[in-house]
């Protein structure tokens, strides 16, 4: 139990570490950063989703989500024009070409599949790399940092005060350890961490960080059910290993 307190312990500093120091350097590093976690996710997401898939079946979701995060993440820095939006059509479209010659008599649950893990990974991470451009052409670490920060700050909140206080059950269908009073806890912590972030980074007013810190708590928490109730429909207890003691990247971004 030790050994593993110490493992999640470190597994943790080096992840926050690595994506602190890519998120604060520079905007092609974020979104290099954003492309990296994006293939992860989707690799994780499939192998859970698709486990006795062949590979094309796996990775055509990798690549094309792979191919419209680029395009978009190019859009957002303005090295391509408003234009090339109309691309996603395109790859769209070739991901139910391909299904012509699978001929595995599952072809259109395999190509929902592939649609849900790009709609549920890509396009929210697309509109998280926006954040860093969103009151110019120049990228600034602010929002980004801050959204992280204040999603992990939802985590921990949540984590300690459930751990210590919870008694009355959130959804206990779904999460059986998530509770009310972790939520609270959860509560509190984000709106002293985003007054915080307030007096750092004035890119918001002090209302629209808290705001903004409520508005994460809520859809972090219902990220999490879902993926909850994802991991409990196919009887898997985390989305991967890559990260010791933490499962995988899909956990930590979901």
């Amino acid at each position: 139990m030790k050994s593993n307190f110490w493992q999640r312990t470190i597994t943790a500093v080096f992840f926050a570490t690595g994506v602190v120091t890519l998120t604060l350097i520079n905007g092609f590093t974020f979104s290099l950063l954003m492309l990296v976690v994006n293939f992860l996710c989707l690799l994780e997401f499939y192998e859970l989703v698709l486990p006795d898939k062949r590979w094309i079946e796996k990775y055509l979701g990798i690549i094309a989500g792979c191919i419209i995060y680029i395009m978009f993440a190019l859009i957002i820095t303005n090295d391509l024009s408003l234009a090339w939006y109309y691309h996603i059509i395109p790859v769209f479209l070739a991901m139910f070409i391909i299904k012509l010659f699978e001929n595995t008599h599952n072809e259109f649950s395999t190509l929902a599949f592939q649609v849900l893990g790009i709609v549920y990974i890509t396009l929210p991470l697309v509109m998280l790399t926006k954040l860093g451009y969103l009151n110019s052409l120049s990228y600034s670490p602010a929002l980004t940092l801050g959204f992280i920060v204040l999603l992990w700050t939802c985590d921990t909140g949540a984590y300690l005060a459930g751990r210590n206080f919870g008694k009355h059950k959130l959804f206990e269908r779904v999460s059986p350890k998530k509770t009310w009073e972790g939520s609270i806890g959860a509560l509190i912590l984000v709106i002293l961490v985003a007054y915080s972030l307030s007096a750092i980074w004035d890119d918001l007013s002090t209302t629209h960080w808290i705001v903004s810190g409520l508005i994460i708590l809520v859809f972090s928490t219902l990220g999490d059910l879902f993926e909850s109730l994802l991991k409990r429909n196919l009887h898997v207890k985390d989305s991967g290993s890559i990260l010791p003691g933490r499962g995988g990247v899909l956990d930590r971004f979901d």
